[in-house]
């Protein structure tokens, strides 16, 4: 377990960047701190916080490839998560994972899914209470990890946390030229569990080479839209990349829109039941999941 060193702030910064009422501790909210400066690391951002940071902004714990720094209490309601008063501040423990360009940001990772798995352990909650900042806000937060940064994807990421081996990318030689290559091939490690999140719309988009935020804009709500998990889905008009792409790969009318007919041609392509109908979970996102992992997609 990664050591957590206490440096909580006086309770004149608390009364400044805090709520100021009870944290009842339903969600562990991860961030990354965005600061690559050398330097920047957990010590680093405890400080800042000691000195009553700059910004209108508080967090409960600070971790890097070493160590761990807690600066409020756990029961402190802190400004993080961009929601006001929602539960994201109100009802979160956040924890920023430091990115900082002279540390082993893999372990930072590591480290930070190690204090998560002691929080979660420590308040009783399953892993389902893990949130990312963007679940709260449209905010991209954690950024390297939602862009899978060095192979490590928010599927990634939720399985460090369960205590699941997640492999680092392998490095070879083919004649004087070095390659990575990922495990699997194609660098995500997605949970096959048929539930068509941001994780696998990331896979997806990478899959298909186009923008990778883990978002599908511009949707109709239908039944299909409505039946992806999460916040993945985003509606309006017009359409998103990613279908238009999908929608070319397996046959479909490329409108860059969600429905039926997409989820039906997708279906074909993936050799599974052709009904239309995307369940929750569906057959058809486990085989597109399995593809997606394996580089076959």
């Amino acid at each position: 377990m990664v050591q957590i060193k206490r440096k909580i702030v006086s309770k004149a910064v608390e009364k400044k960047v805090t709520y100021g009422g009870k944290n009842p501790v339903n969600y562990i909210t991860v961030h990354q701190t965005g600061n690559t400066s050398r330097g920047a690391n957990a010590e680093m951002h405890a400080k800042l916080q000691s000195n009553g940071n700059s910004r209108a902004a508080s967090w409960h714990y600070s971790v890097d490839d070493t160590e761990a720094y807690q600066s409020f209490e756990d029961t402190a309601q802190c400004w993080h998560s961009s929601d006001g008063k929602g539960p994201g501040n109100t009802q979160s423990i956040a924890v920023e994972i430091c990115i900082n360009s002279d540390g082993n940001y893999r372990k930072a990772v590591e480290n930070g899914a190690e204090l998560v798995r002691h929080l979660l352990d420590k308040h009783g909650l399953s892993v389902d209470r893990v949130r990312q900042h963007h679940d709260w806000y449209p905010k991209n937060c954690p950024a390297q990890i939602r862009a899978g940064k060095d192979g490590i994807t928010w599927s990634d990421f939720l399985n460090m946390v369960k205590g699941v081996k997640v492999s680092k990318p392998k490095e070879t030689q083919t004649g004087s030229e070095q390659i990575t290559k990922s495990s699997p091939s194609n660098g995500v490690s997605l949970d096959v569990d048929g539930k068509w999140g941001n994780s696998t719309t990331l896979a997806l988009q990478k899959a298909l080479g186009t923008p990778q935020d883990g978002f599908i804009s511009k949707q109709p709500r239908n039944s299909v839209s409505q039946s992806l998990y999460g916040n993945t889905v985003q509606f309006g008009s017009g359409g998103s990349n990613v279908i238009v792409a999908l929608q070319k790969k397996v046959g479909a009318s490329a409108d860059g829109k969600l429905g039926p007919g997409t989820a039906q041609a997708l279906q074909k392509y993936l050799g599974t039941p052709q009904d239309g109908v995307l369940s929750r979970p569906s057959t058809a996102v486990e085989e597109m999941q399995r593809r997606l992992n394996s580089g076959r997609f």
